[in-house]
Parts: C-alpha cells; structure tokens; sequence
C-alpha cells in the first residue's frame, strides 16, 4: 500500500506543477482534475506459467469498484476488484484426475494513462499501464483429490498491467494484459510460477 500511495502523492504533485505558471488567471474550478467513480464487470481468461500447467487461458469472472483522477489528457485510475480464476495442470496429478482448481483475488490495479485519440463528442481512447496488487482469498481443489492447497501459493503477489479503454460518455469497454512480476510458487525450493491474465470488460461511470 506504501507504492500506491507513493503514486498518488507524485501523481498529485504533477497535476499542481501543471497548474502553477496561470494561477492567477485561471479559475479554481477549471485547474482541479476531474473525479470520477465507477462500476466495472467483466471475463477474466488466466493461465499459469510454468511446467506442469496447462498454457491455455481459462475464464473467470472480475468486478468491483474504479476511482479516476484526470486533467486534460493525462490520468491516475485505481480499481477495487475481486477477480476469479481456473487453473488446469497439464499432466495427471494421480492415476485417475488432472488438477482443476479456482481461486478468488483481491485486485488493485494503480494506473497512469494517457489519452491517445477522441475529444469533445466523439469516443475517447485511453492507453493504461501501471501495476496490480493482488491478494489472495481463496484457492481449491475443484476435485477434491489434492486437499488444501492454499499454503502452496503465495498470498500476495505483483502484476504489470497494461490495457486499453474506450469511453464514450459514462460509459466503458476495455482490454488488459497483466503479467506476474512476483513469484506465486510458495515452496521456494521448486520451480517458477507466474500468473499471466486477459481481461476484457464493461463500466459505468457515475461522475
């Protein structure tokens, strides 16, 4: 939370820097960036990297809650999201099943984006990057033959995230990419794992 926070702080700095050379002359309303909160809901495809899991991307659902802050052509978007995810291994784990499980994360994405295209009546177009942090809620066995398997993945991790959204008035139609920055292999000794994630929504933006 300490990095999130860091990057409100700068971000706000940028917007009083930007603001400071026509103080005088502008009034105060037009120099504060915009607030806007909103819903968000969508499919959320995930895989995990690393031998044993299959590489197919499987769906699952996310949804939640967005706080925007933006001036002119430049913006900061946090997300409050819980998100889903199906998990297959690519190999029998006994002699009769193959490891299914899904999980339910606690997400939140911080995001420095830019306007890229569109203005006044027309559609706009934002290009998004930034990172997300994820926490785990829960993660099981859909079969019930591997016992808990909690202890086994790491209860927080970290995410880039990069994505695309088309505003049009109050309302949203995004994609994203995130990729795992962060180890998800809670046994140290064994091999690498990392989520990777496609996200395609809907949102409504209630300012």
């Amino acid at each position: 939370m300490k990095k999130t926070s860091l990057i409100i702080a700068l971000f706000a700095l940028l917007f009083s820097t930007s603001n400071t050379g026509h103080a005088q002359s502008v009034p105060v309303a037009n120099k504060l960036p915009h607030v806007d909160l909103g819903i968000k809901l969508g499919a959320n495809f995930a895989k995990i990297t690393g031998t044993g899991w299959e590489q197919g991307y499987q769906p699952g659902v996310v949804g939640g809650a967005t706080i925007g802050l933006r001036k002119h052509k430049v913006g900061l978007q946090v997300e409050f999201l819980l998100s889903t995810a199906h998990y297959s291994t690519a190999s029998l784990m006994d002699s009769i099943h193959k490891g299914e499980f899904r999980s339910t994360y606690f997400d939140i994405p911080v995001m420095l984006e830019y306007r890229v295209l569109g203005g006044k009546m027309l559609p706009k177009f934002w290009l998004m990057g930034g990172v997300q942090f994820s926490n785990l809620l829960s993660i099981k066995s859909t079969n019930e033959f591997a016992g808990d398997v909690k202890s086994t993945f790491t209860s927080s991790n970290m995410l880039a995230v990069l994505g695309l959204e088309m505003r049009y008035l109050k309302f949203t139609l995004g994609g994203r990419y995130i990729a795992g920055i962060s180890e998800m292999n809670a046994q140290a000794a064994s091999e690498a794992w990392k989520s990777t994630y496609s996200q395609v929504y809907l949102g409504y933006r209630f300012l």
